[in-house]
């Protein structure tokens, strides 16, 4: 009699087993899916799509800009044309390149960063998994997790992460604003040595 007693308990004991090692396998593998979904592979194309736009945007604002500010500045030293405009133009276009491969670079980060907060929050809900989280609180978990990763790295998106791509022009504004100021003073004192009163036909 004990003896079929405990053959029960062990058979009830090795059912009650059965069914939570099946409902812990049923829940990591639809976890697993859900993380690995061709809908968050074609998320991921999207988010690396917008974040290259994003920060290939902000490369041509500056790029107008740099642009403007330069040939204002070969026209202000009167330098529009000459070897001078050439190589600062020339410098134009490598920074230009470096800012491309800095927007990429940014853009390609940013995607690794989501991949890295969807293979932590997959790895913790695993976990909760095992603990004995239910088919229906996976999925849910899963998908806010998902989204919420998402919308923290649309979030971390900082236009002044790719920094002043054109700041090593400064120094030519400067120069044509220093040219420029020269000559206004040369001009200044040249009229003010030869109009009437001063110089040579002046009074003495």
């Amino acid at each position: 009699m004990g003896g079929s007693s405990g053959s029960k308990a062990a058979n009830a004991a090795a059912q009650t087993e059965a069914w939570r090692t099946s409902n812990i396998n049923r829940a990591t593998d639809q976890v697993n899916r859900l993380y690995s979904a061709p809908s968050r592979q074609a998320g991921y194309d999207d988010f690396l799509g917008a974040t290259r736009d994003f920060y290939g945007g902000e490369l041509g604002r500056q790029k107008e800009q740099a642009d403007r500010s330069l040939k204002f500045a070969m026209a202000r030293s009167g330098l529009a044309g000459g070897s001078a405009a050439v190589d600062a133009n020339r410098r134009l276009g490598e920074d230009y390149q470096r800012g491309v491969l800095d927007a990429e670079r940014l853009a390609q980060g940013a995607l690794a960063d989501l991949q890295a907060s969807d293979e932590t929050s997959r790895q913790n809900l695993l976990s909760q998994v095992a603990g004995g989280m239910s088919l229906t609180s996976g999925a849910t978990q899963s998908a806010q997790a998902l989204q919420g990763n998402l919308q923290a790295a649309q979030g971390r998106l900082r236009a002044d992460s790719l920094g002043e791509i054109f700041g090593g022009l400064a120094d030519v504004y400067t120069r044509s604003r220093e040219a420029a100021a020269d000559r206004r003073g040369f001009r200044d004192v040249y009229n003010t040595l030869y109009q009437p009163g001063f110089g040579y036909g002046g009074a003495r």
